[in-house]
């Protein structure tokens, strides 16, 4: 049952929801959606058990698309440090880069009788997690309980930042969310599909943009000449198939301030500034800079933090809004082969958002029960985190499931709420693997193994004290 459809289907996208156009905004224009600072209600619990939440249906009548032309910024031959910019850089509230003095559980000694007990009831398939979390827990962040009995769940450093990759999309789903239910973006205006391609850089998602892409068409998605497709679907690529271009083009739509914003209304305390993902492969090389060594430009960013949210903004900008540049780097990556595997795996470490386990499991159960500014935001941020219930598997199992995963060289991340079948309190899970060497980071990829273990501990009600006994970590 755990090799079942949803976990091959969302480890292909492997470390992440239309009457008029909506063409990407001005600085200005971002700058005109409200804040997200306002404070967010504390989480009520219903009473009941959640009913599965309805499928999106799509629109009677497809609106009519009238181009507006991305805007051309600087021409190719522009040194890298005159580019032009006018969106303001990542870090607007947000650190760029996390110091963390807490201390980080170094070396496990589990009682060998618990460790045999759990050994026995862990399925074969999650093995590898496990053995990575006892070889090296310091590179593990682990926060998992039922909601309600945080004293009772299972944790492994859950304070200490660690690289999100891809799971840091569900911060721009819910800004979306709550943008959405504030009156702020109309889910119905149109995007057409050059505006998405505009933010693809190939070969940095492992093919998931262009899977997003092919649902959209096999699902009668798009319409329109020039094709086209509703804003709702663009969430709907950022998470069922974590596409990096669908995430930066919500990401600028929404604007720097409000992403970060929205991090901070949710209480994410360990969280660092998201930047476009765009830009952050960007800096690590392109034609543009002065020196295209890869260490040295890391080395200069950690120097100047602040430029690299700049830097990452400004290329993200040229490369989105000026065809020339975005051509011009794109044939400077294939002829160079750059960046190479040691440069993408050292500037992931450090520059992508970092959050912690422990934010990131109580940000699911927030989800999870509803606990947004109001009802519709939380109901469009679980319509789309939901989309594994489409599968016969999870829909035996649960009443409920939301999921994100995400992946970078070197880092694994995934995160789950659940609500098992005739459960009222949902299960939730956030567990980050960093500092993966190649062979581990590919055997736990490709035998989904983190996500094995995270859904035995959604639905097997012993999961939780088993890993817990042989942590013997004490909860936060």
């Amino acid at each position: 049952m755990l090799r079942s459809a949803v976990l091959s289907f969302i480890f292909a996208v492997l470390a992440l929801l239309p009457s008029g156009c909506q063409a990407l905004p001005s600085a200005n224009q971002a700058a005109t959606l409200s804040p997200a600072t306002a404070a967010m209600p504390a989480i009520a619990p219903s009473a009941a058990a959640p009913t599965l939440l309805p499928t999106a249906t799509d629109s009677a009548g497809f609106p009519t698309p009238t181009s507006t032309p991305l805007p051309t910024l600087a021409p190719t031959s522009t040194p890298f440090n005159t580019l032009t910019g006018t969106l303001p850089p990542c870090g607007q509230i947000l650190p760029i880069i996390s110091d963390y003095d807490g201390d980080m559980v170094e070396s496990l000694d589990p009682d060998p009788q618990d460790l045999a007990r759990l050994q026995e009831m862990l399925p074969a398939a999650a093995q590898p997690a496990l053995d990575r979390i006892l070889n090296a827990p310091a590179t593990v962040g682990l926060a998992a309980y039922r909601a309600g009995q945080e004293d009772q769940g299972v944790y492994l450093n859950p304070e200490a930042p660690m690289p999100l990759a891809s799971v840091v999309k569900v911060i721009h789903l819910v800004a979306y969310a709550e943008a959405v239910a504030a009156g702020d973006l109309d889910p119905t205006s149109t995007v057409f599909l050059d505006e998405l391609q505009a933010f693809y850089l190939p070969n940095i998602d492992l093919g998931a943009h262009s899977r997003a892409l092919s649902d959209l068409e096999d699902n009668g998605r798009v319409f329109g000449d020039p094709p086209a497709v509703l804003l709702d679907e663009v969430p709907r690529m950022m998470i069922a198939r974590s596409s990096n271009a669908a995430t930066d083009y919500l990401h600028l739509l929404l604007g720097q301030t409000r992403v970060e914003e929205t991090a901070v209304a949710l209480g994410l305390t360990s969280q660092t500034a998201p930047c476009p993902f765009l830009g952050q492969f960007l800096t690590m090389g392109n034609h543009a800079l002065p020196n295209n060594n890869g260490y040295q430009a890391w080395e200069q960013y950690m120097a100047d933090p602040y430029s690299f949210g700049r830097d990452a903004m400004f290329l993200t900008e040229n490369f989105s809004g000026d065809p020339k540049f975005r051509q011009t780097a794109v044939d400077w990556r294939r002829r160079t082969r750059q960046p190479s595997g040691q440069t993408q795996r050292l500037f992931s470490k450090d520059f992508n958002a970092r959050g912690s386990a422990a934010d990131y499991a109580a940000l699911m159960a927030r989800i999870a029960q509803n606990g947004l500014s109001n009802g519709e935001s939380s109901f469009i941020a679980r319509r789309f985190l939901e989309w594994p219930m489409r599968f016969a598997d999870n829909q035996t199992l649960f009443s409920n499931l939301g999921y994100k995963n995400g992946s970078l060289p070197g880092i694994l991340t995934t995160v789950y709420y659940a609500y098992p079948k005739g459960e009222t309190a949902p299960i939730v899970v956030a567990l980050f693997f960093r500092d993966l060497e190649g062979r581990t980071s590919r055997e736990l990829r490709d035998n989904l193994a983190q996500d094995e273990l995270a859904r035995w501990l959604l639905y097997e009600p012993e999961a939780i004290p088993a890993l817990r006994a042989v942590l013997s970590v004490p909860s936060p």
